[in-house]
């Protein structure tokens, strides 16, 4: 196939239009309107195709010459599909025109015939707009009766799960729960259940995951409470989510169930730097412990249970040494319980606990509760872990349980008045969507989603009709003991409960108004200090104080610093001179002059959600981040690219994710990277990937990414690339959980142009599209470029990168295109050649 040129010629304007195409030009191709209004436009056409193949496409190019409209416009027409001629370099698999479309369905093809199929997409297995069907198969003939026998000793038995039509076999299944199965109504088999998908094979995962908890709904006709709740939840601390699913035992129809997220490791990896600290479950006791202290030695604390050690020497003595300082910690020195017990983080958990009236909770029993030890600081944090038995007690005070002295989180910790206040400040935030407005539109959407299989679920424990009452009305049910009685209604309770906290004066009480909080810089230079300006005015009350909380690092206890200022503009600077790559947390608090000293914080979350400053990690172009995914069919990625103009050596280089330690994965085997280079980390074998991509074999792959260090990506975490001095080189922290509103790169990467490598800046970086400015394609469902990093910059007419758009940039592109020099390439077509000149210009005539 030949590219056939007709050769320039001028056709004259007519108006603001141009002429009808001339007779060598092809039909299809409409005229170019030239804005200039000049009699002279020059018309550039180049077409592709066999004559009589009914394959052909028509380029036509026009630019006006009036001195001050010097504009290019490009019109395509297509006939069928094309496959335009032209030389391959590399990286030629990524070429954007559609011939490469037709190579890449071609190697597509052919790796789909050498690999085994993969499923569509990669999926989130608590996405609550899905109703997937759990199959168990039992391998042995008499199951039922050994899942019964085993419950005390919680002793899984074998299984076969077959989930969305992929098996996993050799599961570990059991019964769990307390009262949820000890207290079923007699002859009932609606029984909770444990799933171990790793149970024989401790790399097996479903979607990520190697336990499920699939709960009955026990004193729930609903099958919704569970499932809101978490959810709810989980937008304020970390926490479970949480999903409806449907199950069949051994081909037999078994019925709805609450599909909830194990409370582990890999939950905790979406909200810790660090998820390997140690964890402690104290579970269901309608007397519990309540981290109140009980003498210095283990056998004082049987009510827990050490799920996770984490590395520490006496996981008992770290327990009690908070359980300690919460019981006798003197109130004037409170701080120091901070520096064990990280104090606003686990205030949250109280907060939901109250506001959606969990009965198992740490508030209600000082039980059904979970700890986790934050291994960067050492500090304790109060989480939830049992939520079966919510939005029903639409009375519960606001203070349930602050005298009692079983619960020193409560009665001591919170009996400090500036505590109390932050208490009652993460109430009001907390409840502000607590109400039928909010839950109404979310349970509906539950109902509609499982509504006609609970109508055919031959197992569940309460009707049809109670699950379609309660809803908006109490309803009783059938039954004696604990299972029976009358529940609330859905909407009842939440109506319920908003006119009753409306009537306490405490919580109504509102705080100053923070308008807008705004450092100096985001992203300030190595040694320099950033000023904090808050915009505060009063709301009903005058403002008394600002302060500024800050953090160093990225685990440990805020510290703070009075703002100055008469209002409504307060301003502090904070205290420090950055190292390179250091990343500072901070939020700001005021407080009203009322009879309570009403606080208000900005972010609203403080010390769950604050704001960050980060100081640079160079001023130099070097080896930058320059796209990742977490997660897809064909396995999570990190590229980093050589954005400099000289070879960069990466013996001794190295990576890690959130643990951000140097050497954790090494990098040595890249060797030397050439300018523009892009080489890639993958958590799959290079050899798959590079199949599963159809990457070409000169372009630098490591594989098994976390198989041994276990720093695989998670869908909240952070990419660290250091240097062989183990000096931080560049940084990428993301999750679109932890940073509402910023991309996740589920079965599609992130991307962005080079002006914004290497800041961290996540809200400039953008899920890849096929076809895309990035050149991003996609294979077995996912997309973008790994290998291959094509921007220049954010304009790309700045062709020398010096913020600025002036004939210097003609210049350097010039030199460039006859060089030869690939960069030049702008159309990515493959070639430097005349278009990319004419593409260049049209970039150089757009603003940017």
């Amino acid at each position: 196939m030949r590219a056939k040129r007709t050769p320039p010629q001028f056709i004259p304007c007519r108006g603001r239009g141009c002429a009808p195409p001339g007779p060598r030009e092809s039909p299809r191709i409409r005229r170019h309107a030239c804005s200039c209004g000049e009699p002279r436009f020059l018309s550039w056409r180049m077409s592709w195709g066999r004559p009589g193949n009914g394959l052909g496409v028509g380029i036509k190019f026009g630019i006006c010459l009036h001195h001050r409209h010097r504009r290019l416009g490009a019109r395509r027409s297509w006939s069928r599909p094309r496959v335009p001629p032209g030389r391959l370099r590399a990286p030629p698999a990524f070429d954007r025109r559609p011939v490469m479309a037709l190579v890449r369905r071609f190697v597509t093809t052919l790796v789909a015939l050498l690999i085994p199929a993969a499923p569509a997409l990669a999926q989130d297995l608590y996405d609550t707009t899905v109703l997937r069907t759990f199959h168990i198969q039992f391998r042995d003939a008499n199951w039922l009766t050994l899942l019964r026998q085993n419950y005390s000793s919680e002793t899984p038995i074998l299984a076969d799960l077959t989930v969305d039509g992929v098996t996993y076999p050799s599961v570990g299944v059991r019964i769990r729960g307390n009262t949820s199965y000890t207290a079923l109504p007699s002859g009932s088999e609606k029984f909770s259940l444990k799933i171990y998908v790793d149970h024989v094979d401790p790399n097996q995962e479903l979607m990520g995951y190697d336990t499920i908890n699939l709960n009955n709904a026990f004193r729930d006709p609903t099958f919704c409470r569970e499932v809101a709740y978490n959810n709810y939840v989980a937008r304020f601390m970390p926490n479970p989510r949480a999903n409806h699913a449907l199950v069949t035992l051994n081909g037999q129809n078994w019925g709805v169930y609450c599909n909830i997220q194990q409370p582990d490791k890999r939950m905790l990896r979406d909200f810790f730097t660090n998820a390997d600290g140690l964890r402690i479950r104290c579970p269901n006791n309608p007397n519990g412990p309540g981290l109140r202290y009980n003498g210095a030695l283990p056998s004082g604390y049987t009510g827990y249970e050490i799920q996770e050690p984490g590395g520490l020497a006496d996981p008992w003595g770290a327990l009690i040494a908070v359980c300690n300082v919460l019981t006798n910690e003197p109130l004037a020195t409170w701080p120091n319980m901070d520096t064990l017990f990280a104090i606003d983080p686990s205030i949250w958990s109280v907060v939901l606990e109250n506001l959606l009236t969990d009965d198992d909770s740490y508030i209600n029993k000082g039980a059904d509760f979970m700890t986790y030890r934050d291994p960067l600081d050492g500090r304790t944090h109060l989480l939830q872990r049992d939520a079966n038995e919510t939005f029903t007690q639409s009375a519960w005070s606001i203070t349930r349980n602050f005298t009692s002295t079983s619960k020193p989180v409560l009665s001591r910790m919170l009996a400090v008045a500036e505590l109390r206040q932050r208490y009652m400040a993460h109430y009001r935030t907390a409840r502000t969507d607590v109400n039928w407005a909010y839950f109404g539109p979310i349970f509906t959407a539950h109902r509609n989603l499982i509504d006609a299989a609970v109508q055919a679920d031959p197992k569940k424990l309460y009707s049809y009709a109670l699950f379609q009452a309660n809803f908006t009305s109490t309803v009783n049910m059938p039954y004696t003991g604990i299972a029976g009685g009358n529940i609330v209604g859905l909407q009842q309770f939440v109506d319920q409960r908003v006119a009753f906290l409306n009537g306490n004066a405490e919580l109504v009480a509102n705080g100053p108004t923070i308008v807008s909080v705004t450092p100096s810089t985001a992203t300030p230079i190595p040694g320099n200090q950033v000023v904090i300006s808050a915009n505060v005015t009063p709301a009903g009350s005058a403002v008394s104080r600002v302060e500024l909380f800050y953090r160093p690092g990225p685990a440990g206890v805020f510290q703070r610093v009075l703002m100055s200022g008469a209002g409504p503009t307060y301003t502090a600077t904070i205290p420090l001179t950055g190292t390179p790559g250091q990343r500072v947390a901070y939020y700001v608090a005021a407080t009203a002059a009322n009879a309570y000293a009403s606080l208000t914080f900005s972010p609203r979350l403080a010390e769950r959600g604050p704001q960050f400053i980060e100081y640079g990690v160079s001023g130099q172009p070097g080896m930058r981040i320059t796209e990742w995914m977490y997660a897809g069919i064909n396995g999570e990625f990190v590229e980093f690219t050589n954005m400099s103009a000289v070879p960069i050596d990466m013996t001794g280089w190295s990576m890690d994710d959130d643990h951000a330690t140097p050497g954790a994965f090494d990098l040595s085997a890249f060797g030397v990277v050439q300018p523009g280079e892009s080489v890639i980390v993958t958590e799959n074998t290079a050899s798959v990937f590079r199949a599963g991509w159809g990457i070409p074999p000169q372009v630098k792959i490591l594989g098994q990414l976390g198989s041994a260090s276990g720093n695989g990506l998670g869908r909240n975490d952070q990419v660290h690339l250091f240097n062989h001095l183990g000096q931080p080189v560049d940084r990428i922290y993301y999750g679109d959980q932890t940073y509402p509103g910023t991309v996740r790169t589920l079965n599609a990467s992130a991307q962005t142009c080079s002006d914004h490598l290497g800041l961290n800046a996540l809200d400039q970086w953008r899920l890849s599209v096929s076809g895309d400015e990035f050149g991003s394609y996609t294979a077995f469902g996912d997309t973008g470029t790994p290998g291959f990093y094509f921007m220049r910059s954010c304009c790309p007419a700045d062709w020398n990168a010096d913020g600025v758009v002036d004939f210097n940039d003609l210049l350097a592109f010039l030199n460039d295109y006859n060089a030869g020099d690939p960069r030049a390439d702008v159309n990515r077509d493959g070639v430097v050649d005349f278009n990319d000149f004419l593409a260049f210009l049209n970039d150089y005539n757009t603003p940017c």
